[in-house]
Parts: structure tokens; C-alpha cells; sequence
């Protein structure tokens, strides 16, 4: 996409390329250089935009002949300078939006950058996806994994009734982590595990998760893996995944929809797992990265972060 600025302030001109630039690209500088020498006219950006708190573009006939003639131009009329850091943010998501109604076509890449810039600071988030076998697997890779700097999100096929129970074990044996079960509005932050609950899936807005109920409430299996790993990566890009013991498919169908994309994905070895089903189905995807035994598995995702 292609995105231009004009204006003479060049406060006002850095603040608009430093909110917009992460999510549009590159963006062209203008002046009244430009306009009076008819290199303004001859752009061929997809918007332009034009700032209308800056007095020296109203008393430029060539620009307002431009702004009354060109539907690429967005008028903005506000002083970034002295807004807040929230009603900047939320000036750039009206752009955003607006862009969005005039360009249809260009909207998903638009919305994948602007979750991007809206997590940057989120730590990588990895999803430990596992079944029947998966607690005893899941205390074997917790115990021979240190703090990190990134955060994990359990989702363990669970009975309603044994929600807590489960909870309270991943607490008792990752001692060196903060365990919590996942909740809404709760900040991602790195050195957590978050164990997510039935009849939800998860995404990651602004560092904040945001639990949601599934579109289908009729599910083999609850938590549903393949729907936490779709919605988290579709929110937060910079995901890794490990599959542990677990018997049926699920997992799989998530993992090959971010093949290639993921930092890593791991799976427990066929040897090793109590239940094989879940981790050999993610293995015949060819989405995975790594087999290994529970306590291998934490130490190359120590060996990743440390």
C-alpha cells in the first residue's frame, strides 16, 4: 500500500508516519514544494493524506484544488502534538478504518498489521495442546522448564468439574511460573501460564486476552485446540505450538493452517506418549518441527528463549 502525507509541520508529519507507517509501509513526505511544482498532482499513492490544521496548506490554492477534485485525499483537521497517547492511537484506527471502507481489498493485511503493532510489546505466546496422557506429560515438560520470557497457553481437554483440580496441579508443579486460569481482560505478560476454560477460545487485543464462546457449541472435544490455535495466531502472529499426548485429531487442523508460519511447533515422540492419536495426526501434517520426549521438549524451548 502506498500512503502519502502533506504538510509543512514536520511535528505533525513525524507523529502520522510513526502511527501509521507499521501498518501501511513506507510512506511519501509532501510539502508545498511538491504541489507547486505539480509533483503533488502526479502522485500515484493509494491515499493521501492531508493536514488540515496546518494554515500554510488552506492559503495553497494547488493543494485545495487537489483536496476538492482527488478522492484519495483524507482530510485530517487534528493536532497530534497535543492529543494523548489513547487519542492518537484511536485518530490512527479511524484512518485505519476509513481506509479500509474506501479499499476493501487491501482490509485483511491492514487488520493482520495493525494487531501486529497493536502486540508488539506481548511476549511470544505458545500453546500447549494436549488430551488424555496429557497431565502426566504436561508434568514431566513443566518440571524441566525454567521461567522464560514468554508466555504459555494450556488447553487440556477438561471436564467442568475437574477445571480446578487441573489448575491447581499446573500451579503445584510449575513452581518458577505464574499460573492463572485465563480470563478476560487479563494482560499477557512473559513468565505466565494461562490454562483456558471449556466452551472458549482466545485471542490476544492489545496485550489483553479476550475469551470468546465458540460459534459451534457441539465439540468432541473442550477445550478445542485447533480453535485456540486459530484465533490466538489470527490475533497475536508470533505463536509457537506443542502438542502433547492426547488421543483423536485434534490439534492438527490448527497446526497445518500455520505451517511455516509459526516460531516452532513441537510434538510429544510416538514412544513416549500415553494417548498416540493427537500427536502422530499432527506429525502427518508435516507442520512439525520437532519430536521428542516431554523433558526434551522443554529443554529446546529453553534453549530457544534462554
Amino acid at each position: 500500500m502506498r500512503v502519502g502525507i502533506v504538510s509543512t509541520n514536520e511535528v505533525q508529519k513525524s507523529l502520522i508516519i510513526e502511527l501509521l507507517q507499521p501498518l501501511v509501509g513506507p510512506m511519501k513526505s509532501y510539502d508545498l514544494t511538491h504541489a507547486k511544482n505539480g509533483e503533488l498532482e502526479a502522485t500515484n499513492v493509494h491515499f493521501l493524506i492531508v493536514d488540515m490544521s496546518d494554515p500554510a496548506l488552506l492559503d495553497c490554492q494547488e493543494v485545495m484544488d487537489m483536496v476538492a477534485e482527488n478522492e484519495i485525499c483524507l482530510m485530517h483537521e487534528k493536532d497530534l502534538f497535543s492529543m494523548t497517547l489513547e487519542q492518537r492511537v484511536a485518530w490512527r484506527n479511524r484512518t485505519i478504518d476509513l481506509i479500509k471502507t474506501a479499499r476493501p481489498d487491501l482490509a485483511e493485511d491492514l487488520l493482520q498489521k495493525k494487531d501486529e503493532a497493536d502486540n508488539k510489546h506481548v511476549p511470544d505466546i505458545w500453546i500447549i495442546g494436549s488430551s488424555a496422557g496429557g497431565p502426566q506429560a504436561l508434568k514431566e515438560m513443566l518440571t524441566n522448564l525454567p521461567a522464560l520470557p514468554i508466555s504459555i497457553f494450556i488447553a487440556q481437554h477438561i471436564s467442568e468439574s475437574a477445571y480446578g483440580q487441573v489448575l491447581l496441579r499446573v500451579k503445584q508443579i510449575a513452581q518458577h511460573w505464574s499460573v492463572v486460569s485465563a480470563a478476560d481482560g487479563l494482560q499477557v505478560t512473559p513468565g505466565s501460564i494461562y490454562l483456558i476454560p471449556r466452551d472458549r477460545t482466545i485471542e490476544v487485543r492489545h496485550g489483553v486476552i479476550q475469551l470468546k464462546p465458540y460459534a459451534v457449541q457441539d465439540l468432541s472435544f473442550n477445550p478445542c485446540i485447533d480453535a485456540v490455535i486459530r484465533s490466538v495466531y489470527a490475533s497475536h502472529s508470533r505463536i509457537g505450538v506443542m502438542i502433547l499426548s492426547g488421543m483423536g485429531l485434534d490439534g492438527a487442523a490448527g497446526i497445518r493452517a500455520i505451517k511455516g508460519k509459526a516460531k516452532m511447533i513441537m510434538a510429544q515422540d510416538h514412544e513416549s506418549s500415553g494417548a498416540k492419536g493427537m500427536p502422530d495426526s499432527a506429525r502427518a501434517t508435516g507442520a512439525v518441527n520437532l519430536s521428542a520426549t516431554p523433558v526434551e521438549l522443554a529443554r529446546e524451548l529453553t534453549k530457544l528463549y534462554a
